[in-house]
């Protein structure tokens, strides 16, 4: 299953800022890298302390284990999001659509 993860900088994290630049080039140069197959994109967000990821991983814990693995980790929060794809998003809209038809009036339909 993918997720996008959204990481942000936490801004009171009580690292010194040249702690805080290690780990950030690290970091990316980690994801440049590409050491981590279950991180499929990554993208940095113009004039913020945040960016994106798009992260394959079977299970929640397996997300946590890729995330926890960056060494942004404990200094960032994290906004996660499963995705689905467009077939199953047009099924779910099928479906939607036969739940109402089935709860129309047959004069209605």
């Amino acid at each position: 299953m993918e997720f996008v993860v959204i990481a942000r900088a936490m801004d009171s994290a009580n690292v010194p800022p040249q702690a805080t630049i290690a780990m950030a080039k690290q970091t990316f140069q980690m994801l440049r890298a590409n050491k981590d197959p279950r991180i499929k994109a990554m993208y940095g967000f113009a004039g913020e302390r945040a960016g994106i990821l798009v992260i394959d991983a079977k299970s929640g814990d397996e997300l946590q284990e890729v995330i926890g693995n960056l060494p942004l980790s404990g200094i960032s929060t994290f906004e996660i999001h499963a995705v689905g794809s467009i077939d199953s998003v047009l099924k779910n809209l099928e479906l939607a659509e036969q739940r109402v038809a089935a709860m129309m009036p047959a004069g209605v339909r």
